[in-house]
């Protein structure tokens, strides 16, 4: 009998070519050895394919995202591009009005410098004119206060009429006297309606600003460095005197 042996190393009878194949046990196990070795490469094969084909997709997705971003730097940049081109345009427009503007400014500031001349004479001659005005009113209200003070000795001489007018029942005598008041009230209603008033302040605390000690005198009356006699009254004009009061002032009870 005749044997064969195939690629797994078993042998074959060709005993009339109808034998069938003996294996023996030890090449079956060799067999399942080698069956297992390649299913295991197999199966190792299958999965460095797997996690090839997964870098590939991450590399595919990261290709299109980097693609994107190329896109729209692109797009960006062609953006900017026309955008620079634009201010360039604008920029010569610029330039060119810059100059106009340089131009006008210089033609403006020569006549500015005639305007700055001339307000300046103005500006002096509005300064002389108030200095002028502010002198007149000045000079006015001091000769109207030298007028009015000219005035009061009348007031001074109708009062010293009035105290000494002589005690005598005469018709002719009264209706004087009567005249002299009259006089009085309407000279001192005009000074009123010039602003000046009468100071007459008896039994009112002494006031240096405006009145003027002439003496003391003792008095039951009226209270110590009080006024107790006005020799001559004063006068103001608002705020300003026009002539202090004359008085006495009260040194008290005499002793």
């Amino acid at each position: 009998m005749t044997y064969s042996y195939d690629m797994f190393g078993g042998r074959r009878s060709h005993a009339g070519q109808s034998g069938g194949v003996v294996v023996s046990p030890a090449e079956l196990q060799k067999m399942q050895q080698i069956v297992q070795e390649l299913g295991a490469r197999l199966d190792q094969e299958v999965t460095q394919n797997q996690d090839l084909q997964a870098a590939l997709e991450r590399q595919a997705k990261d290709l299109h995202h980097k693609t994107q971003e190329l896109e729209i730097k692109d797009e960006a940049l062609r953006k900017q591009s026309e955008h620079q081109k634009e201010l360039e345009a604008e920029l010569v427009f610029v330039r060119a009005a810059l100059a106009e503007a340089q131009e006008k400014l210089a033609t403006v500031a020569q006549e500015a410098t005639w305007q700055e001349r001339f307000l300046r004479q103005q500006a002096e001659m509005d300064n002389l004119r108030k200095r002028w005005e502010q002198r007149a009113q000045a000079e006015t209200a001091e000769n109207r206060r030298r007028i009015l003070a000219d005035m009061l000795p009348l007031a001074d001489h109708l009062d010293l009429a009035l105290q000494h007018q002589p005690q005598i029942d005469d018709v002719q005598v009264r209706n004087f006297i009567g005249n002299i008041e009259a006089t009085r009230r309407a000279f001192l209603e005009t000074l009123r309606r010039y602003g000046v008033e009468r100071i007459d302040p008896v039994n009112e605390p002494f006031d240096p600003t405006r009145h003027e000690a002439i003496g003391h005198t003792p008095s039951a009356e009226t209270p110590v460095d009080h006024v107790a006699t006005v020799v001559q009254a004063g006068y103001v004009e608002g705020d300003r005197v026009l002539r202090p009061a004359r008085v006495l002032v009260s040194s008290g009870p005499a002793a």
